[in-house]
C-alpha cells in the first residue's frame, strides 16, 4: 500500500504542473521503457483476441476492416491488422499519435506474436519484416493503414457502415460516462450490420499496476467528493463505471451481447462466468462503501472485462 500511495502522490503533483503529463510520459517511455512492456503485452494478447473474434464472434477476418481506438505511440495495431486481414485498417487516437521511434520494436513484436500461420500470412510477414527501418508513413503506406485524431468522441471521422470490427484495450475506462456514451453511439453508426465491438475495459484501480498489495477495486469505495480532487486528473482518471453500467451503455447504443469475458486475479485468466469462484475479491470483505454497493458478488471479483457486442444484422 505504501508504494501505491507514493505513486499516487507523485502523479498528483506531476499532473498539476504545466506540461506535467507530457513530461511524465516522456520520462516513462524513455528511461523506464514503458512502451517495451506495452508491446510485449500486445504481442502476448493479440493472438488470443484473434481466436475470440473468429471462434466466438464468427468474424471472417481476411478482407475485414478493423478499427483500433487509442493504440498509443507504438504502431503495433496497423501491422497486426494487416497480418490478419490484408489491410492495416484504421487507428484513431485522442492522446498519442504513432511515433517513428517505435516502428522497429512494433515490427519485431508483431512478427514474434503467436498468430496462426498460412501461406497468405507468411507473405504478409515478409512485407512487415521489410518495414523495420522505415517510418510511420512507410508502414501505413505498405499496409494500407489510416490514422486519425479523435478530438470529439461524438464525431468519429469514419463513414457509416464502413467497419467490421472495432477494438480497444484499456482505453474506455478513461472516458467520462458522457464521452463514452457518445463514442459507443458513433461506433454503432460506423460498424456495418453484424459488425463487432471488442473492448477490454480495465475495471481496476490503476494503482494496482504499480502496487500488487493495492486492492484493485479500492477506487470504487471512495465517494466522489474524495475521488475527484485526489484522483480525477489526466494521469489517473478512471470513470469508475460498474460492469452493469458499461453493459447498459452498450445496450443503449443499440448493441447485442455476444459475450463478456471476465479477467480474474491472481490467476490472470478470462472466465465466461463464475468470477466469484475463480478470482480474488477486489476489496477486503469489511470495505463496502461508495460505488461498491452497486456491484454484484461476481463484479467484486472482476478485474477487467472483454466486452464483445454486435450490431444487429438486420438494422
Amino acid at each position: 500500500m505504501v508504494r501505491g500511495l507514493a505513486h499516487a502522490s507523485l502523479l498528483f503533483a506531476v499532473a498539476h504542473l504545466p506540461g506535467g503529463r507530457r513530461a511524465y510520459h516522456a520520462f516513462t517511455r524513455s528511461l523506464l521503457r514503458s512502451q517495451e512492456r506495452v508491446l510485449r503485452k500486445l504481442q502476448r494478447v493479440w493472438p488470443g483476441y484473434e481466436r475470440v473474434w473468429r471462434e466466438r464472434c464468427g468474424l471472417d477476418l481476411p478482407g475485414s476492416r478493423i478499427w483500433i481506438h487509442q493504440p498509443g505511440p507504438a504502431p503495433f495495431a496497423p501491422l497486426a491488422a494487416y497480418l490478419l486481414t490484408g489491410h492495416g485498417g484504421v487507428s484513431t487516437w485522442s492522446r498519442d499519435a504513432f511515433s517513428g521511434r517505435y516502428v522497429r520494436a512494433a515490427v519485431q513484436a508483431v512478427l514474434a506474436a503467436a498468430f496462426e500461420d498460412n501461406p497468405t500470412i507468411a507473405a504478409r510477414r515478409r512485407v512487415i519484416a521489410g518495414l523495420a527501418d522505415g517510418s510511420v508513413a512507410d508502414l501505413l503506406g505498405a499496409t494500407g493503414g489510416w490514422v486519425a485524431e479523435v478530438s470529439d468522441p461524438a464525431r468519429i471521422p469514419l463513414d457509416a457502415g464502413s467497419i467490421d470490427l472495432c477494438h480497444s484495450g484499456g482505453a474506455l475506462e478513461h472516458l467520462t460516462p458522457g464521452a463514452l456514451a457518445s463514442f459507443l453511439r458513433e461506433s454503432f453508426r460506423v460498424l456495418r450490420p453484424g459488425g463487432v465491438v471488442s473492448h477490454v475495459f480495465d475495471h481496476r484501480d490503476h494503482l494496482r499496476h504499480v502496487d500488487g498489495r493495492w486492492p484493485f477495486l479500492l477506487h470504487m469505495s471512495l465517494p466522489d467528493s474524495v475521488y475527484r480532487p485526489l484522483f480525477g486528473h489526466p494521469l489517473l482518471f478512471h470513470n469508475r463505471l460498474s460492469p452493469a453500467e458499461v453493459a447498459e451503455m452498450l445496450g443503449a447504443a443499440g448493441f447485442e451481447r455476444v459475450a463478456e469475458r471476465r479477467f480474474v486475479l491472481p490467476a490472470k485468466r478470462y472466465v465466461d462466468a463464475g468470477a466469484a469462484d475463480a478470482g480474488e475479491p477486489g476489496v477486503p470483505a469489511w470495505l463496502g462503501g461508495g460505488r461498491l454497493a452497486r456491484l454484484s458478488r461476481e463484479d467484486r471479483h472482476t478485474a477487467a472485462i472483454h466486452y464483445l457486442y454486435r450490431k444487429p444484422v438486420r438494422w
